[in-house]
């Protein structure tokens, strides 16, 4: 259960970092190109999928600026947001990390927080800049092989909800 629980985690740990990434983008889309002023301010940014064979995630994003668009989950620590007239990529810290495994019924259950900053943005999101934090929770169901979970292929359910707060700028 040990090895299982580690391999979980590490799958449970990249698609995490993914998902972030892919999450904490927010949108200029109040903003135009070339404004004089700057606008600043608190930004909401949330992030969902359900899909167990991943691809782009949904993403809504609320406060100096409000879009709708798709979060693109990247390799390593880096994920962009693709909204309407532009995209916004940052990249993010892994902070605190929960996990529970239930064996019986094949549940995981992982939370995580950590920090993220935007570190650039394209079309109306040219110029922005921002920080904050995020919360990250996931919930797996594996399927069962020889009385085991496993964990080494992709989940037959799964949810995944990422909000990130913080100031930005443009």
């Amino acid at each position: 259960m040990r090895k299982n629980r580690r391999s979980l985690l590490a799958a449970v740990a990249v698609t995490s970092i993914a998902v972030i990434g892919a999450v904490t983008g927010g949108s200029a889309a109040s903003a135009s190109p070339g404004s004089p002023r700057a606008v600043s301010g608190t930004e909401y940014v949330q992030v969902m999928s359900t899909s167990t064979a991943g691809g782009p995630a949904s993403v809504i994003a609320r406060g100096v600026f409000t879009a709708a668009g798709e979060a693109h989950i990247g390799a390593g620590r880096v994920g962009t947001f693709a909204f309407p007239g532009g995209t916004i990529t940052l990249s993010h810290r892994s902070g605190r990390q929960a996990a529970q495994v239930d064996p019986r019924t094949c549940l995981t259950v992982i939370s995580q927080s950590g920090t993220y900053q935007i570190t650039g943005g394209t079309g109306r999101y040219a110029g922005i800049s921002g920080y904050g934090t995020y919360q990250l929770s996931l919930e797996f169901i594996f399927a069962r092989s020889q009385g085991q979970c496993a964990s080494g292929r992709p989940p037959v359910a799964q949810q995944q909800l990422l909000r990130l707060t913080g100031p930005v700028r443009f």
